[in-house]
């Protein structure tokens, strides 16, 4: 069996190609640079999610192909974004089917889910976002880049979708809150105490990746992967005691901020920039939702083996070594 990874030098694609190669599965990674460094044993194919000749060649012989390969950082322009998350999963998914690829799991976020209000519960039925105006350049396009992919498996395509929630593990310090400001020893947090934080240990979903990839009858659905929902001031207070920090936190409403994102987003249009703040992302640190695995318990067998707590504890660990 082979694996083709793309974005495998990025956090997640990282630590999904070491779960493959423990699996003894054959890897193969699409790279931009030829000088990656990856796992003994595993094929290099130098290339890009823009250029169909490259992915024709990484193409040739997978058996699976899993799609992690995505723009996340909070700036850029639209075309950036585009380019990356929005065509480059296009055409992923063109050569993907043109080389009879046996699966092809494309690797989405919790922020095409759209939360209308506080305290609701999400599952895999729940409707797609709205007001894309007022999105975020990044998750506007990782909600068009999971409709093309449901389209695809609508239409027949073997494509599996997998929502994480906020990523973080070895090799990426852990998120504060979904918005957090530092001023001296307090933190400003946005939103109440009780919000809920969806966390997702990155080595759970490699483990829920491989788990779409290889179960019979996944193709056509997607999965949320949240190891926990985590209440923020619980959340808090243990990030403040394995990363061995003293601050206070101090949590803002986010109500507070709306006509300064309003102004950020109206810049963001007329420079064709990512705001650095929006409308959507404050109301999101507002509505507070639980996000339902159920169906990758029931389906694919999926259950996190590392806890929130842990996780934290191993992020922080990994960082003083």
């Amino acid at each position: 069996m082979k694996v083709l990874v793309t974005g495998a030098t990025g956090f997640l694609g990282r630590h999904v190609v070491a779960r493959l190669a423990a699996e003894r599965l054959a890897v193969a990674a699409l790279v931009r640079d030829p000088r990656a460094t990856l796992p003994p044993g595993v094929e290099t194919i130098t290339g890009d999610l823009a250029d169909p000749e490259s992915l024709r060649r990484a193409m040739q012989g997978a058996d699976w192909v899993i799609h992690a390969a995505a723009r996340v950082t909070t700036t850029g322009s639209w075309a950036e974004f585009d380019a990356a998350n929005v065509s480059g999963t296009a055409q992923i998914l063109a050569a993907a089917q043109a080389a009879g690829v046996k699966r092809i799991v494309h690797v989405s976020s919790l922020s095409v889910y759209a939360v209308e209000a506080s305290g609701v519960t999400i599952t895999e039925e729940s409707g797609y976002e709205a007001g894309a105006g007022e999105r975020g350049l990044y998750a506007r396009s990782k909600l068009i880049a999971d409709r093309l992919a449901m389209q695809a498996a609508h239409g027949g395509a073997p494509v599996v979708v997998v929502r994480p929630g906020l990523l973080y593990g070895p090799g990426r310090r852990p998120p504060l809150a979904r918005r957090a400001i530092a001023f001296g020893p307090v933190r400003v947090i946005l939103g109440s105490p009780r919000y809920l934080l969806p966390m997702s240990y990155v080595e759970n979903v490699a483990d829920a990746l491989l788990l779409a990839a290889q179960t019979e009858g996944a193709n056509g659905r997607a999965y949320t992967v949240v190891d926990a929902n985590v209440r923020q001031a619980e959340y808090a207070a243990q990030y403040r005691r394995l990363a061995h920090q003293r601050w206070y936190p101090i949590y803002l409403p986010a109500s507070l901020l709306m006509p300064a994102a309003r102004v950020a987003e109206v810049v963001g249009r007329l420079t064709r920039r990512s705001a650095p703040l929006t409308r959507h992302q404050l109301r999101r640190t507002t509505w507070s939702a639980f996000y339902d695995c159920t169906r990758a318990e029931r389906e694919l067998g999926w259950r996190p083996r590392v806890d929130w707590v842990e996780g934290l504890r191993r992020s922080f660990n990994a960082r003083t070594q």
